[in-house]
């Protein structure tokens, strides 16, 4: 099985494997849990922004709230994740939404996940 490419159009950059992408985008994660910090600008922030909005778009998740509400932020958390049976804790992206009224919401999102969609969806079989 030839393994899977992941373009990451935000930035035009091609991961040679989804693995290499998956981890790429985790260690990013893993350090604004790390550092507590939430990314509100930059090249990090437009790429999770990218791949958020294409993984909804490939599988209708979340699309009225698209419609309804920007994405201003991500942070990462602490939380338990089911693997292979097993309850893990792990780190886990959490994207902060506003709305015109600046209200705000947040939803958890684990990028492996969207980004195996992706590439997917980019490697047909």
């Amino acid at each position: 099985m030839a393994a899977k490419t992941v373009t990451i159009e935000s930035k035009d950059y091609v991961f040679n494997t989804l693995k290499e992408a998956q981890k790429y985008y985790n260690a990013i994660v893993k350090e604004l849990y790390d550092a507590k910090l939430t990314l509100t600008k930059g090249q990090d922030f437009e790429d999770l922004k990218w791949i958020y909005t294409t993984y909804c778009g490939y599988t209708k998740h979340n699309l009225d709230k698209l419609s309804d509400f920007e994405i201003t932020g991500f942070k990462g958390i602490r939380t338990v994740r089911e693997k292979g049976g097993q309850y893990v804790p792990t780190e886990c992206c959490v994207i902060i939404f506003s709305d015109s009224n600046s209200n705000s919401t947040e939803e958890e999102f684990y990028t492996d996940k969207a980004i195996k969609e992706i590439a997917l969806k980019q490697n047909p079989r």
